[in-house]
């Protein structure tokens, strides 16, 4: 690419980025997730979450759904094993689903936000460490199961 072709491009697609990085810098942004919070470690045995600055971090967000995207009910989350320092709360709102690309029917539905439940971690002020917190899901139709959390607070 020539330097006057170079200079094109810029132009182009300068107005473009800077109009992305304006709109980023005006969403409001409640949590900061590190970690994928949903990434599984090699072991298998924790989920791993980060929170930088001591802020709330969200564990895990619920949202169950129809084939054709429609609600299919609620899913309860309870805190079997709290942190040692912070607390756990529950809140009901709209989040993306997180269905597998194997699932090819409701794979579509994570595309918009959908009613649902998330916990989230807000860590004790002024606390940097590690901390291990275990949760159990139970679905509408009364299958549950439970992970275990280690949280990173930097």
């Amino acid at each position: 690419m020539n330097r006057s072709s170079s200079f094109l491009h810029t132009l182009r697609f300068g107005p473009v980025l800077l109009g992305c990085l304006a709109l980023a810098a005006c969403m409001p942004q409640r949590f900061q997730v590190v970690a994928a919070n949903q990434s599984v470690t090699s072991t298998g045995q924790f989920t791993d979450v980060s929170s930088i600055g001591g802020r709330p971090v969200p564990l895990q967000s619920i949202v169950i759904l129809e084939p054709d995207c429609t609600p299919a009910g609620t899913a309860i989350i309870q805190v079997q094993t709290p942190p040692a320092h912070g607390q756990i709360t529950t809140e009901t709102g709209n989040y993306y689903p997180s269905y597998p690309a194997s699932d090819s029917q409701r794979y579509a539905c994570n595309l918009k936000k959908r009613a649902g439940v998330a916990a989230i971690y807000t860590p004790e002020p002024g606390f940097h460490g590690v901390v291990f917190a275990t949760l159990q899901v139970t679905g509408p139709l009364g299958r549950s199961g439970t992970r275990v959390y280690r949280i990173t607070v930097q």
